[in-house]
């Protein structure tokens, strides 16, 4: 499933052991802790989705170009 690729980020390995020792201790049960995952799963998805707004833009300068036409046509 393509929502649960974040639970293998610091952020999502950190959830998923504070639910595990939440289970371990029985403060909650299995089935509350895949609810936790799942909203985790949409909600980090909605917000990468709606704001993160970075771009990445490569200038390049073409002064190899000439030497390796020359090359190839040698």
């Amino acid at each position: 499933m393509a929502y649960q690729l974040y639970r293998n980020t610091t952020l999502g390995n950190s959830l998923q052991e504070s639910l595990d020792e939440l289970i371990q201790t029985q403060q909650i049960t299995p089935q509350l802790a895949l609810q936790v995952l799942l909203q985790f799963d949409k909600a980090i998805n909605t917000a990468l989705a709606n704001r993160v707004r970075n771009r990445v833009n490569f200038k390049v300068r073409t002064a190899f170009t000439s030497l390796v036409e020359n090359e190839l046509k040698s």
